[in-house]
């Protein structure tokens, strides 16, 4: 089998191309800002891994900045009008619950905000160089006005974990629309909205979303809750997609002399028939289903109920 080598040799001489810019040194702007963005992208990536509560609106800012590099070195243009505006509301959604979030912050209150913090001032040092590289072309002004929103967010989610760690809770729900706003992003906001909703009643549940074809998406777990619970989120979510109805009605339909009795059977245990799984609806078309498990059965039922208005309210 042939074995395709990572190095070339073609940039031996200090000297590199992009699909528009032929033969340049590797220390012109244009180069310095695609490699701070690299470096950008990989301390969001360290950032993951300190902040879990943020995992996919950080992977999906990672996502665009390939996507930034993509526009940079000669491919579609990516950042226009719109992305801003989503960044701008990201950014009010995410502020609107952090107190004294416009006055100074000293980094290191929490391991999320000190790595945030770090990819905020990689942010900043590549919007400088964008400034440096416009002068030679190819730098819109939309993508200099997404990179000073991109390090304002970043210094908005890193007081949101700071204030998380200060309170003793799980981080807000994340605000969604567009760069920050894919189904995976609404699916983790909506586990971490029922989590705090529970918590506020006591009660340590785990929840999880699945995708319409019954793929998981999303999964959180407090940190006492049940470990069987784990399974149990997951195929209450499954079963509300696949059957296409909440698991309390299925639970109904599934008594015996009812029309459904013994379904509970099939699918190699994974249908669920006590409640707290609902089907997440979008435009009249399932889109989803979340299941919450660790309650009582009144209980996960009450929670599902709140998972499916919050989603209908709040995330679409």
């Amino acid at each position: 089998m042939a074995v395709t080598k990572l190095y070339t040799k073609a940039g031996d001489t200090g000297r590199a191309s992009t699909l528009t810019r032929k033969n340049i040194p590797k220390n012109s702007p244009v180069f310095e800002l695609l490699g701070t963005l690299d470096e950008l992208s990989s301390s969001l990536g360290v950032a993951r891994q300190d902040a879990p509560d943020l995992l996919a609106v950080l992977e999906q800012l990672q996502c665009d900045l390939q996507a930034v590099c993509g526009e940079l070195a000669g491919a579609d243009r990516f950042v226009t009008r719109g992305q801003i505006e989503h960044l701008e509301k990201a950014i009010d959604s995410v502020t609107e619950g952090i107190e004294g979030c416009e006055s100074f912050a000293l980094p290191g209150t929490s391991p999320g905000g000190a790595a945030l913090d770090v990819a905020r001032t990689v942010a900043r040092r590549a919007e400088r160089c964008a400034v440096a590289a416009s002068q030679f072309g190819g730098i819109t002004r939309e993508m200099l006005a997404w990179l000073n929103r991109l390090s304002d967010l970043l210094y908005a989610l890193a007081r949101l974990c700071d204030q998380a760690k200060s309170a003793g809770v799980p981080s807000a729900p994340l605000p969604t629309g567009g760069t920050v706003a894919g189904f995976s992003d609404q699916a983790m906001a909506l586990c971490r909205a029922v989590q705090q909703y529970a918590a506020k009643q006591g009660v340590q549940v785990v929840t999880a979303v699945c995708d319409a074809g019954g793929n998981p998406v999303a999964m959180l777990r407090a940190d006492d809750a049940f470990i069987a619970s784990v399974d149990i989120a997951m195929n209450k979510a499954f079963t509300s997609v696949s059957l296409k109805m909440t698991t309390e009605a299925l639970g109904r339909l599934a008594q015996p002399g009812e029309s459904l009795y013994g379904i509970q059977f099939t699918n190699n245990g994974r249908i669920v028939i006590f409640g707290g799984g609902v089907p997440l609806e979008k435009d009249g078309a399932i889109v989803g289903g979340f299941g919450v498990s660790g309650g009582t059965a009144e209980q996960d039922t009450a929670f599902g109920n709140f998972a499916k208005e919050f989603y209908e309210k709040e995330l679409i």
